[in-house]
């Protein structure tokens, strides 16, 4: 398998190339074609999804065996809203705003699920707890700072804001 033979490096790089995809995934949303077309966010997250599903076949012709587990199920259950949320938030606030607002708190909550339901350990609480605070004064600043420009749609002859 893999993951038996990867190591640290495996592992960062892998967390490199994680964050860029993520990052870099909304860009197709933010096109000319697409915000011209107004595709409904259930279509774009299904293009996504299928895209998901396609693609994780290269791991399993890499060797990994293929396993079914709840978990995966439940996580499934959390793509298809998430993603079309983060289709909305993109086109609303904007891609930066969107994709850091939400980057922030992924990292809280995944740090808080591994420190608090998974019992992982961390080499400093405090320097954790102070590496959390920074994350959230940066995250406050940004939402306060970062505000995209009001959009003016005009509906049957009236001007309205295009924001939800």
């Amino acid at each position: 398998m893999i993951l038996d033979k990867c190591t640290d490096a495996c592992g960062y790089f892998a967390a490199v190339a994680a964050a860029i995809c993520l990052g870099s995934f909304g860009v197709p949303a933010k096109s000319k074609v697409v915000t011209r077309l107004d595709a409904d966010p259930m279509v774009i997250q299904t293009y996504k999804s299928t895209m998901a599903f396609l693609t994780c076949w290269l791991v399993v012709l890499s060797g990994e065996p293929v396993k079914f587990t709840s978990w995966g199920v439940v996580s499934g259950i959390f793509w298809v809203p998430g993603g079309i949320a983060g289709i909305y938030a993109i086109r609303n606030a904007g891609l930066a705003i969107a994709v850091g607002t939400w980057s922030s708190i992924i990292v809280l909550t995944s740090f808080f699920w591994g420190i608090g339901v998974f019992e992982e350990h961390v080499r400093s609480e405090l320097g954790a707890c102070g590496a959390c605070l920074t994350l959230v004064v940066g995250l406050v600043g940004m939402s306060r700072y970062s505000k995209p420009p009001n959009r003016i749609k005009e509906v049957d002859g009236e001007k309205k804001d295009g924001a939800l």
